[in-house]
């Protein structure tokens, strides 16, 4: 090895990431190591959660662009073949509802009236495009290790070509089915949306307690009276001796309904007897519960009827009644309440505060309607596989596809496992159709005689009308002699027109890890691509997937669902879950609120790698996090520290090469020689063997925030503040410092790409920092071994004199006196009292002893059974006992008084438990303070 007397290099004192940037993500580009097609090694891939096209980036795709390139850095540096794929997501509610929404605030009253399909399609299609072109640029910014060359879209060609297989297989399969169900209903969104995409919401509601008659032997109570007007029966508990000799009579009640109800007393066990009169009103065409009553009964051979009351345009329907036909269910329901009033029905009237579904994306409450629409069966037995969907999602999260350990699903945190589980037993089938024109359209075909009756359905304006019972839909299809073709094209011949519906967008993005990689395919293996290998058989299964909580259900679920079924595999070995970004205050992120906060704002002002970590520290998997300037700002601040730190190694100690290769540092020769080695330099090189093994666990087991604090720590605390300050005065610290520096910049490298990519690049590397291998540090033997523990000591000792002279306000350049008494370590004392000097512990005598007297007049401290004694000239010991014993007796009122308070039950019982907290933090304080003073005022001699 050959060391350099290289000229010194001036750094700036401070990085700016504006100078280093676009340059260095441009040249990561331009090398290739993007593309794991120009990589080595075991694959690993990744798909990015796509992106809706609705926008711009926020803060929670920023952090999730973070925990997907640490992790794809670290493994890329680990020898992995990694792909870490991106993509956008059409999002095809989400998206409409956004284009419709700004073209109505330009003064279009009716988008899809005005437009029509192609036209308001040609629109949303302009939107989309800017908003995607605009996200590809954010997640560069962020310095996302992408393989562009797979960009990868859920509206494009090969996506929906993913998507018409997909649906093909299942209808034959008989999973996809068109039938006639109570589904959700949005009514400004004209769309259906299925159980998960509901947000409930917490309103002050009226619950009203009535009979449908004078003569009706039971009451019921409902939040939705209007809807009473369509019920065909009361369901009691069986086990209910209240109502039991009423099970099975039918009764008649003239409600002003187009005709009197004809109402079954049924058993159900789920009716708690406890909730109202222990008696409710079946609705089957306004209530899923209720609809599972009504095909409950129709499978016993004990059918009860289905009229629907309420339409699609949230108006009552003529089944109401004339009172009622063409009125708001608002105007509806005050209607027939005032209407019980008159007929002295209503038992009671109470205030009570409901839960109500509303559309996530167009945010109306939805209605309960029948419709016929589009579903996949979910408990369905698939004779080839021998389970449900169902049982396939279960078994994968649980025991393994297939009861195959290898094919198991790890989810951290752990707990959500149980949380999906749960949700699980209460599956229902999925409705997959929406009435918007944004998204896949169904692959299904229908010639008819009469193009206006499909499958009992009319146009009508911006949405359709469907039947208001399966027996109508039955008649009406007879009627038209309807022919029905699943296909991906267009059959041959006249007639056919395509269903104008579209799928759910989730549907899509459920195939979203197999169809960015080619699948599924017709054939049983896939087609040969570059290698003569496929990227679905290469990465597929992912290895590692994040996402929010708040999308397991709609999209982790639907993921699993899709890849077990199409590809008889799971889709990801790992899935991370991670929290809710918050601001300072816990609230969360949004326009409304005014708090939102851009990333590429934040980048602006501090650099991407300072938004990356500070998005990463602090978080926990499953839990939410908070965010704010002042994180960012100690991001920013820890990004300089390690540009100072390399820039001090840089600009004061020669750099080393192997022979003829100037300007190329290297450590493949390092060699640790124990002669040499000081006390400082075994425990660093300790606690870097330490870092590097910690930091490498954290990372394997998705522990993020730990892996950064224990990179923080070692650079700001270790290296700057202790090791680099002995260098000053210690020599030889060449080789030991470039071997830190960059074992340091690689563990930082995921973290920081950039600032440590820039002082690599300072280094004189040719290679990419990105394209490095992972730090190690394997020296022949243990030769550094044992100074950690005695050299703690020494920090101790030096931080506690440091420590008393701030306590004391001694001057910075006023000398002292020391008197160390170490018993058994009076040698490792002796041997590091110039470094304890020399340490800014402003000792100019010291003394050190095996066991002493004690020292009068000085200052007393005890480290680790080490005494220590300060003399400190012209420092008046008894003047500052005395005021310690002021302030002692001071605080001592102060915690009797504040004792005396919250000990004082009418205080406790009656205050806010607010102010109760507080006051008893206060109390702990007063303590914490009291126990300072007394210890100050003991170390005096």
């Amino acid at each position: 090895m050959v060391w350099l007397n290289m000229p010194k290099k001036d750094l700036p004192k401070s990085y700016n990431p504006a100078d280093y940037e676009d340059e260095i993500y441009a040249q990561w580009e331009k090398s290739g190591f993007f593309n794991p097609d120009n990589l080595t090694g075991e694959p690993y891939s990744i798909m990015m959660p796509p992106p809706n096209v609705t926008g711009v980036l926020h803060l929670g795709h920023a952090l999730e662009n973070s925990l997907m390139d640490i992790t794809a850095r670290y493994q890329r540096m680990n020898g992995k073949k990694v792909l870490l794929a991106p993509g956008t997501d059409h999002a095809a509610v989400a998206t409409q509802a956004k284009v419709e929404k700004l073209l109505v605030a330009e003064g279009m009253k009716n988008p899809r009236q005005e437009l029509g399909r192609e036209k308001l399609l040609e629109k949303i299609r302009e939107y989309a495009e800017a908003s995607k072109a605009t996200i590809l640029s954010q997640i560069k910014k962020m310095g996302t290790s992408c393989d562009w060359s797979r960009l990868a879209y859920t509206f494009d060609e090969p996506r929906n070509k993913a998507v018409n297989e997909v649906f093909i297989r299942m209808y034959n399969d008989g999973l996809v089915y068109r039938g006639h169900r109570v589904v959700n209903w949005s009514v400004k969104g004209q769309s259906t949306s299925s159980d998960d995409e509901l947000i409930y919401m917490e309103r002050p509601a009226k619950l009203w307690t009535f009979k449908y008659s004078k003569d009706f032997p039971l009451a019921i109570a409902s939040t939705r009276p209007e809807t009473k007007l369509g019920d065909t029966a009361v369901a009691v508990n069986p086990k209910d001796k209240r109502y039991k000799k009423y099970i099975g009579q039918i009764f008649t009640a003239d409600v002003g309904a187009a005709k009197p109800l004809r109402l079954k007393v049924i058993a159900d066990p789920a009716v708690d007897m406890n909730f109202g009169t222990g008696a409710i009103g079946v609705t089957p065409a306004h209530s899923a519960v209720d609809f599972l009553m009504y095909e409950k009964q129709k499978a016993q051979g004990q059918p009860i009827d289905l009229i629907q009351v309420i339409s699609q345009d949230g108006k009552m329907t003529a089944a109401a009644g004339q009172d009622y036909a063409g009125l708001t269910a608002e105007q509806a329901r005050e209607k027939f309440v005032a209407w019980l009033k008159e007929n002295d029905l209503l038992v009671k009237e109470e205030d009570i505060t409901q839960s109500v579904g509303t559309s996530d994306r167009f945010g109306d409450v939805v209605e309960a309607l029948p419709m016929t629409q589009w579903f996949v069966d979910v408990n369905k037995k698939i004779p080839a596989r021998g389970a449900s969907l169902k049982e396939m999602i279960k078994q994968a999260i649980v025991k393994g596809h297939h009861n195959d350990a290898k094919q198991k699903i790890d989810i951290t945190p752990e707990r959500f496992e149980k949380v999906v589980l749960n949700w699980l037993d209460n599956l229902h089938d999925w409705c997959i159709s929406r009435q918007i024109w944004w998204g896949h359209r169904i692959p299904v075909y229908y010639r008819r005689q009469e193009i206006s009756n499909i499958s009992g359905f009319a146009r009508s304006g911006r949405a359709r009308q469907y039947p208001i019972s399966n027996e109508m839909q039955n008649a009406n299809a007879d009627a038209n002699a309807e022919e029905i073709l699943v296909s991906a094209e267009k059959p041959e011949g006249g007639g056919w027109e395509q269903d104008p519906d579209t799928l759910d967008t989730w549907f899509s993005s459920g195939m979203w890890t197999f169809s960015t990689l080619g699948g599924p395919e017709k054939s049983p293996l896939p087609p040969p691509v570059k290698g003569g290998k496929s990227d679905l058989k290469t990465f597929h299964p992912s290895n590692w997937m994040q996402m929010g909580y708040e999308i397991i259900f709609l999209w982790m679920v639907r993921m699993i669902l899709m890849s077990t079924y199409a590809l008889d595999q799971i889709p990801f070995k790992d899935v991370y879950i991670h929290g809710m970004l918050r601001d300072q205050s816990g609230k969360k992120f949004s326009k409304s609120s005014g708090n939102n906060i851009d990333p590429l704002e934040v980048i602006k002002q501090y650099g991407s790698d300072a938004l990356r970590f500070s998005l990463v520290s602090g978080i926990s998997p499953g839990n939410d996090s908070r965010f704010y300037a002042e994180k960012v700002e100690g991001a920013r601040n820890l990004v300089n520290k390690l540009w100072n730190v390399a820039r001090y190694i840089i600009t004061n100690f020669s750099g080393y090469a192997r022979s003829g290769e100037a300007r190329q540092f290297s450590i493949l020769n390092f060699q640790l020689n124990a002669e040499k080695l000081t006390l400082a330099d075994k425990w660093i090189l300790d606690k870097l063997e330490k870092l590097i093994s910690g930091v490498t666990d954290d990372l394997d087991n998705f522990r993020f925030s730990q892996a950064g604090e224990k990179l923080r720590v070692f650079t700001w605390d270790d290296l700057a503040d202790w090791y680099l300050e002995i260098s000053k005065f210690e020599q030889g610290k060449n080789e030991i410092l470039y071997f830190i520096l960059e074992s340091l910049l690689k563990l930082w490298h995921p973290f920081m790409p950039f600032v440590t990519e820039a002082i690599w690049r300072e280094l004189g590397k040719e290679k990419l920092l990105m394209a490095e291998k992972w730090a190690d540090i394997t020296p022949p033997t243990p030769l550094y071994k044992g100074g950690s523990e005695q050299f703690e000591l020494i920090k101790d000792v030096v931080a506690a004199i440091r420590n008393a002279r701030s306590v004391y306000k001694i001057e910075p350049n006023q000398k002292i006196k020391a008197v160390i008494c170490s018993g058994k370590r009076v040698k490792l004392i002796e041997e590091q009292s110039e470094l304890i000097k020399k340490l800014r512990t402003g000792i100019e005598e010291l003394e050190i002893e095996n066991t002493g007297e004690k020292v009068e007049q000085a200052i007393y401290l005890t480290v680790s059974g080490v005494e220590i004694y300060l003399a400190v000239p012209g420092f008046d010991f008894k003047a500052e006992a005395d005021r310690l014993a002021r302030e002692i007796k001071v605080q001592t009122e102060r915690i009797k008084s504040l004792s005396a308070r919250l000990a004082n039950k009418e205080f406790t019982s009656k205050a806010p438990a607010n102010i109760v907290k507080a006051e008893k933090d206060k109390l702990d304080l007063y303590k914490s303070e009291l126990g300072k003073l007394k210890e100050q005022r003991s170390s005096l001699k």
